[in-house]
């Protein structure tokens, strides 16, 4: 059994990365199958992982399962072409604003190791200590700097 190229070609357009598909139960497969050469180029390409697995026991003639696995490479349009969609802007205010609603709690969450950064003498500079702490802006560490500076 081999799966017909418009069901394929169906699951190849909606299946997301890691999902399989089964697309032949047989002994060997032919060379000559359309089926198997797209695969097979598919696979060339990088954008499915091929891979079979013996069956074990139970009635019928086909020895192995033929399955594909979808990678996260996006396939080519029609026209060989890669069109982009979309592109989301980014956020006017990050997340850790909507979250805390003020500078002032997170400037006072890194006060202490801000402190103890430029005491172990660290750059200077608010945007290498905010990248340091895994913040997603420097105005907080700019508050603490100007608190400590006065």
């Amino acid at each position: 059994m081999i799966v017909q190229d418009k069901v394929l070609t169906a699951w190849l357009a909606i299946a997301k990365q890691g999902e399989t598909l089964v697309y032949a139960r047989a002994t060997a497969l032919s060379v000559k199958s359309p089926v198997a050469a797209r695969v097979r180029a598919l696979a060339e390409t990088g954008h499915v992982v091929l891979c079979q697995q013996r069956r074990a026991h139970g009635p019928g003639d086909e020895n192995f399962r033929f399955i594909v696995r979808r990678t996260g490479k996006a396939l080519p349009a029609a026209d060989g072409s890669r069109k982009v969609v979309g592109v989301r802007p980014l956020p006017a205010h990050k997340p850790q604003d909507k979250r805390t609603g003020a500078c002032a709690s997170v400037a006072r969450d890194i006060a202490p190791h801000v402190r103890s950064i430029l005491a172990e003498g660290g750059r200077r500079s608010a945007e290498t200590i905010a990248r340091e702490l895994g913040l997603y802006s420097a105005q907080p560490v700019r508050v603490v700097m100007e608190r400590l500076a006065a």
